[in-house]
């Protein structure tokens, strides 16, 4: 029989499913990220046959068998390996070729590439330890790194010159190899070829198998780029792998949760502090394949990324590639770090646990993240303005295929529609939102706090200034002549404008630390509520400045009514000159009013 490209043979594997492949013969039952079932190769009672999609490979706890879908088809079909290949094939869909003199060319290259990259993989971490890889092996120390930690991640060093290609001459790989390995390049104009990555602290890239594929290198000085990743090559596509997946899958498949964070340093960090399910991206933005790849170790990655602008564009640009991905069960969620810190400088200030904690609590699903982009820096003081926001969503709407998850994405986007161009003035009053068809309006008693509410807005602007108080300092001076009708709420403002004219910088952390060492820790009791309300919307911090500012002019407005409608009753039964000077006040307070509208 003819034989088939190896390509060929790594696709077929690609494609299918040993759970469903099995389940043509064997009852399988889920549990966790596998499927058990009774083994076929001996008689059992009780289950012990282990069947993993991730891993493609099934095993039995009972008589010991093992190996992947094509052993699974020659094993309990007597196929050959070829014809299982073929029988797999069909059943994919997929045309079977004949390997050619060419196929099995192109699959020794590829062999000997994988041989130069782990040759150089050894390399730069030999250097690493040594005189020449100093500057580099400090500047991971500094970093916090362990030996144990550098030696998990085959950390190393490329030194300056042309001493990797002068060591991988020497062991026998030639210039064509090299250069197809990304490893050096070849200019144009003739000259010499030479080393790609020079005076770099080394991170090797593995496929999930673990086999070395590419470098990522990061400069030492101030060169650009800051990082630097192997071209793609015959065995590397950057949008096709994950930094560190070979690392992460483990407790990714025991938690059911893998973390996607922006670099390199941040899946180490986390790593070094013990949490080892997280991966990265490869220097560009998450790709339709990296989410399918995600999706095989948990249904809602979760993806960690900087509060910085760099950060939330690359929460923007994962939200919006996902869409067109979207089915039942799978989905993206977010969570952004406070203070503009990455994982590494939140581990090392606030500890693991806080950090784990954080990322239980403060996680919001894919509408979240969408309604928020949607919101952000928009006015909708017009009809006009809040059709371009119905114009939006449906653009939105229009990048989900998934008819089902469309509808629901749908139902949520008109309730949260209705609600921000309907605001409520009080909490008892009646609020408008879409039934669960999207058809027509029903009505629902409100039984939580609004932000719009009036009698509301001093305690959801405390709640605010305790959760955000490094941005709530932005508007100490506002706030620090401002009297509230409540004495208890009037002295918690002045308390908290006190501590945020004094420390800009303060974290809801060290405020809460202030506030219990000053035995006035029932502010949290007192406005429970509202807290709860503020996180569960988890607002970034552009969007808590802006609810702030909201609420500072809605406070500002009520206190001008206050006092228009007192000057009112006083021009009423004034004389005619003291009317007359009245006039004129109520006059300038009615203008102020109408330019807070």
């Amino acid at each position: 029989m003819a034989g088939l490209p190896p390509s060929f043979i790594q696709e077929v594997r690609n494609r299918t499913s040993i759970v469903s492949v099995v389940a043509q013969s064997v009852k399988l039952k889920r549990r966790g990220n596998e499927y058990w079932g009774c083994c076929p190769f001996h008689h059992e009672k009780t289950p012990s046959f282990s069947v993993s999609d991730e891993r493609d490979y099934y095993h039995c706890f009972g008589c010991g068998a093992h190996g992947n879908v094509f052993e699974f088809i020659q094993h309990t079909m007597g196929m050959s390996f070829l014809e299982a290949v073929e029988y797999l094939a069909r059943q994919a869909g997929m045309d079977i070729p004949r390997a050619t003199a060419q196929d099995y060319e192109r699959e020794r290259k590829k062999n000997g590439i994988y041989e130069a990259l782990e040759t150089a993989c050894k390399f730069f971490e030999g250097q690493l330890q040594k005189p020449v890889g100093r500057q580099g092996l400090y500047y991971l120390q500094r970093r916090g790194l362990s030996e144990e930690i550098i030696k998990r991640f085959r950390l190393g060093f490329s030194a300056p010159g042309n001493a990797l290609k002068a060591h991988l001459i020497r062991e026998g790989f030639n210039e064509e190899t090299l250069v197809e390995s990304g490893l050096i390049m070849k200019p144009d104009n003739g000259e010499s070829s030479y080393d790609y990555f020079r005076n770099r602290v080394m991170f090797p890239i593995a496929d999930k198998r673990g086999k070395v594929i590419a470098f990522g290198g990061r400069v030492l000085d101030n060169g650009e780029p800051k990082y630097l990743n192997s071209p793609d090559t015959p065995v590397f596509s950057k949008g096709d792998n994950l930094y560190a997946l070979h690392l992460s899958g483990e407790q990714a498949r025991k938690m059911q949760e893998i973390i996607v964070v922006e670099g390199y340093m941040d899946v180490i960090a986390m790593a070094a502090a013990g949490i080892t399910r997280a991966v990265a991206p490869l220097g560009t933005a998450m790709t339709e394949r990296q989410i399918q790849l995600l999706w095989r170790y948990a249904p809602e990655p979760l993806c960690c990324f900087d509060g910085d602008g760099a950060g939330q564009r690359a929460a923007t640009r994962a939200a919006d590639r996902v869409l067109p991905l979207l089915k039942p069960g799978y989905s993206l969620r977010f969570i952004t770090l406070p203070d503009d810190l990455d994982p590494d400088e939140y581990i090392k200030e606030h500890g693991k646990s806080s950090f784990e904690n954080f990322l239980q609590t403060q996680n919001r699903p894919l509408f979240k993240q969408l309604w928020q982009m949607l919101l952000v820096n928009r006015s909708l003081d017009t009809p006009e303005r809040k059709a371009k926001l119905g114009k939006d969503i449906e653009e939105c709407l229009e990048k989900i295929k998934d008819p089902a998850v469309k509808n629901f994405y749908r139902q949520e986007f008109k309730t949260a529609l209705w609600e921000i161009t309907s605001p409520y003035q009080n909490k008892n009053k009646e609020k408008h939102t879409y039934s669960s068809f999207g058809k027509r309006p029903f009505s629902e008693k409100i039984n939580h706090p609004s932000l719009y509410a009036e009698r509301d807005e001093t305690r959801m602007l405390l709640a605010y200034l305790m959760l955000y108080p490094d941005v709530g300092s932005d508007f100490s001076e506002d706030l620090a002549e401002w009297n509230t009708p409540s004495e208890y709420q009037n002295e918690m403002l002045h308390i908290l404008v006190d501590v945020l004219a004094t420390d800009p910088d303060m974290t809801a952390d060290r405020l809460k630390e202030y506030l219990q060492s000053t035995a006035r820790s029932e502010f949290y009791d007192f406005l429970s509520a509202e807290i709860e309300m503020v996180n569960r919307k988890n607002p970034l911090p552009q969007e808590a400045r802006s609810n702030i500012a909201l609420l500072i002019r809605g406070m500002r407005r009520k206190a001008l009514r206050s006092e228009i409608h007192s000057l009112a009753e006083k021009i009423a039964v004034a004389d005619e000159n003291e009317a007359k000077e009245l006039w004129e006040k109520y006059q300038n307070l009615l203008k102020e009013e109408k330019e807070l509208a």
